[in-house]
């Protein structure tokens, strides 16, 4: 009898860890959304469609001023991105450093020559956001400001002046202005968005 309430015992506290457990996931999992992204530079504005499944994965239509092409992020990216083009209906697989035609891929990865950390808080666009400075080793300028919205769990700002390596052992190309998502809406999005229309072709 008392083996079997030791035992029982054990599986309630273990039902309750769990369920405990699952909530705490499910609350730490990103929200599905998308938005106006807005990329502000000396000489020009670009404007496009985002839209995120989660951190990893994305879609950008860039607007038809900015080329109209579409970048996709899938999911098991392996480090590769999807350009497609809506007119031609072609699509090609872009690979390091070719990725960094996509704009979200470009400001995401000028910040991995950096350090830096949390500084503060702020509210942008309506989301609590955590703000990061980031600086390149040996200078005291701040290259980059992040603001991560931690509801997104996604950075839905970012300032920089900074430098990214687009072509091998060519010079750095300066990003220069402010990367903003406006007009965000949370949204369960269908997977067919980060797929590859079947009457696309691919070409190299």
């Amino acid at each position: 009898m008392r083996k079997n309430t030791v035992n029982l015992l054990i599986m309630a506290v273990v039902s309750v860890w769990l369920s405990t457990s699952g909530e705490v996931h499910a609350l730490q999992k990103p929200a599905e959304f998308s938005g106006d992204l807005v990329i502000t530079t000396p000489d020009s504005t670009i404007k496009a469609k985002i839209y995120v499944k989660d951190p990893s994965i994305h879609r950008v239509e860039m607007s038809k001023e900015a080329g109209g092409m579409i970048f996709i992020r899938p999911p098991k990216a392996r480090g590769s991105i999807w350009m497609l083009d809506p007119v031609k209906k072609q699509y090609r697989i872009l690979s390091w450093p070719q990725v960094h035609k996509d704009p979200v891929q470009a400001w995401t990865d000028i910040q991995y020559d950096m350090g830096g950390g949390p500084r503060a808080e702020e509210v942008i666009n309506g989301y609590q956001c955590k703000v990061f400075h980031f600086k390149y080793k040996d200078q005291d300028k701040i290259a980059l400001k992040m603001w991560f919205a931690e509801d997104l769990q996604y950075t839905i700002k970012r300032e920089a002046d900074a430098k990214i390596a687009i072509e091998k052992d060519a010079d750095p190309v300066t990003i220069k202005g402010i990367f903003e998502v406006v007009n965000i809406k949370t949204q369960t999005l269908n997977d067919v968005l980060f797929k590859v229309p079947p009457d696309y072709v691919k070409v190299k």
